[in-house]
């Protein structure tokens, strides 16, 4: 049986990234190029994703010839009592989608703390909820949907915990790992293609792809980006200064890492003083 053949409602989860984008192609070869009416294709936008990344999801959908749905959440404060704050998700596009991290900061100061390994809220909220409650709402999907993420072979451990399971809104069904595709498959796919995600292929992982700095990539993949961009730091940097402004204490993405302001200042100065070597912690956003 073909793992891309879609026969109900689906979600095909596209995180931007070189795998998920191998899984939509295959999803297309699957169906002569053209998927079904009961396929919809989305991509949630945090507003912290590289600007490179925007621009392959748009080549993508313009390569393919697929229509690709733009997701934002927005996140306001409640003019009545309760709840505090109102939660809807939003369409956008190449043009109109967040490049500042908006929908992000909206998270982190309606939540009045950051993310961190134990609660990734952020993917929860800005990516997971916010795919759920557009297909759920705007197209009719049943609760729970069949979702396709791009998690492959190589991923064992992930795979064996999300395949077929059931949480909010989702059955998840991973056709890549069903298919035996390994990151080796993903890079010699890619080098062959006419175009390509304008970020550092590391055969075929994409060190750079989603959040740019998220608090989940291992430490010596946060440097190196930071080293190279020095700038990219100050978002993030600037979400833990205010955050601990609000709340009248220190606040982190991380208690086991510096904070951001740190590392920029270790990339820039004292980069060769130390050696990194922790891993990167996997989450639904994929590659």
């Amino acid at each position: 049986m073909n793992p891309y053949r879609i026969s109900e409602p689906t979600a095909i989860s596209f995180s931007g990234g070189r795998t998920s984008a191998f899984m939509l192609y295959k999803c297309l070869e699957a169906h002569d190029g053209r998927l079904p009416d009961e396929a919809v294709v989305t991509f949630a936008n945090t507003g912290k994703e590289m600007p490179e990344t925007l621009d392959f999801v748009q080549a993508c959908a313009d390569n393919w010839d697929v229509d690709i749905v733009w997701l934002e959440r927005e996140i306001q404060k409640n003019t009545e009592d309760k709840p505090k704050y109102l939660y809807r998700t939003r369409v956008v596009d190449h043009d109109t989608a967040s490049r500042n991290g908006k929908p992000f900061a909206e998270l982190i100061k309606a939540r009045r703390y950051a993310p961190n390994p134990i609660a990734r809220f952020c993917t929860q909220e800005l990516k997971i909820k916010a795919i759920g409650q557009f297909l759920c709402e705007e197209r009719g999907f049943p609760n729970p949907y069949v979702c396709f993420i791009g998690i492959r072979s190589d991923e064992q451990r992930r795979a064996t915990k999300m395949h077929d399971a059931v949480a909010d809104f989702q059955e998840r069904h991973l056709p890549l790992w069903l298919d035996g595709i390994t990151k080796e498959d993903i890079h010699e796919f890619w080098i062959n293609q006419n175009f390509d995600l304008q970020l550092p292929n590391n055969n075929g992982i994409t060190d750079w792809g989603n959040c740019d700095l998220c608090f989940l990539k291992g430490m010596s993949k946060k440097m190196s980006i930071i080293e190279a961009r020095p700038d990219l730091a100050d978002w993030w940097s600037e979400q833990e200064q205010s955050l601990s402004k609000a709340v009248g204490k220190e606040a982190y993405f991380r208690k086991d890492q510096p904070s951001y302001t740190e590392m920029k200042v270790i990339a820039s100065d004292q980069r060769s003083l130390f050696g990194f070597d922790d891993e990167t912690i996997p989450c639904f956003c994929g590659d």
